[in-house]
C-alpha cells in the first residue's frame, strides 16, 4: 500500500467514511480503463458524478464532455458561462429564463464570474476516482471528502490541530458546487497553501444531492501533513470513539 492509499485508509477508518470515500482529484492524458466520461458537452450536472466517483467509479472531463457550460468554465474548458450569466444569478426579472436570485445584481454577479479564473488543464482529461485506487508514485493534487456533519466536524478540529488561531484556514466561499469541488482546491494546491475549501452549499446542486452532505477539499501536501498528526489528535479519544459509533446508525 502507497502513501496515497494509506491516507486514504487511515481518513476513511478514523471518520467512518464508508459510503463516500475521499477522491483524489489529477489531471491527465490518461484516464482510468472504467471511468465515467460524459458522452458529450452541454448538458448535465456533473457534481452528482463527482459524488459517484466517491462510491468506488471513477470519473473523468474533457473540453468534449464537461456537462453544463457552468461545468466547463469551473473546470477551466472554456472562458466564460453563457452571455447574460451576470442576469440569471441575479434578479433580471426579464431574463429569458428563471433567475436564481443568488446575488444582488447584474454587476456584483459580473465582477464575481469575471474574478473566477479557473485553472485550465495542461493535459486532456480532469480526473476524479478513490485514493485507494492511487498506484506508484501516481499522487492527486486535491483530495476531496464527502461528509455528515459529525464528519466535517472532525475534520475542522484536525485542520486547526497544530494552528488554532488559523481561523482563515478551511474557507466556505460563496461558490458554485463544482467551484468548491474543483476551482478553489485546484488554485490553493497550485499556490502551496495551507487551506481547504468546505463546499456543495450551492442551492443548485443541492436539490440532487442527499440533504445531510456537505464536502470539504484539501491540496494534497495540506492533507498529508495533517495526516501525520493523526495519531496524536482526539481521533484516540473516547469521546472521539462515542460519536464515532453514531456516524453509520441512520
Amino acid at each position: 500500500m502507497n502513501t496515497v492509499q494509506t491516507i486514504g485508509t487511515d481518513f476513511s477508518e478514523n471518520l467512518q467514511l464508508i459510503k463516500y470515500q475521499p477522491v483524489g482529484l489529477y489531471i491527465s492524458d490518461e484516464k482510468p480503463g472504467n471511468a465515467i466520461e460524459l458522452k458529450k458537452k452541454g448538458n448535465g450536472c456533473i457534481v452528482p458524478l463527482i459524488l459517484k466517483a466517491s462510491t468506488g467509479q471513477p470519473v473523468v472531463f474533457s473540453e468534449d464532455s464537461t456537462g453544463w457550460p457552468c461545468s466547463a468554465f469551473y473546470l477551466g474548458f472554456q472562458d466564460s458561462i453563457f452571455e447574460g450569466i451576470e442576469y440569471f444569478l441575479s434578479t433580471k426579472d426579464d431574463f429569458w429564463r428563471p433567475c436564481e436570485r443568488f446575488i444582488e445584481n447584474p454587476a456584483l454577479a459580473k465582477s464575481f464570474i469575471d474574478h473566477v479564473q479557473a485553472i485550465k488543464p495542461a493535459k486532456r482529461y480532469v480526473v476524479f476516482k478513490l485514493l485507494s485506487e492511487f498506484t506508484g508514485p501516481e499522487e492527486p493534487e486535491v483530495v476531496l471528502f464527502f461528509v455528515n456533519p459529525d464528519q466535517l466536524s472532525a475534520l475542522v478540529y484536525l485542520t486547526h490541530f497544530d494552528a488554532p488561531e488559523a481561523f482563515d484556514r478551511i474557507i466556505t466561499p460563496f461558490a458554485s458546487a463544482c467551484m468548491t469541488l474543483a476551482t478553489l482546491p485546484l488554485k490553493l494546491a497550485r499556490n502551496n497553501e495551507q487551506k481547504a475549501v468546505c463546499g456543495l452549499h450551492d442551492l443548485s446542486a443541492r436539490a440532487r444531492l442527499p440533504k445531510d452532505l456537505l464536502s470539504i477539499a484539501y491540496p494534497y501536501p495540506f492533507l498529508k501533513s495533517i495526516w501525520q498528526k493523526l495519531p496524536d489528535t482526539f481521533m484516540q479519544t473516547e469521546l472521539w470513539q462515542t460519536i464515532k459509533k453514531r456516524i453509520n446508525q441512520d
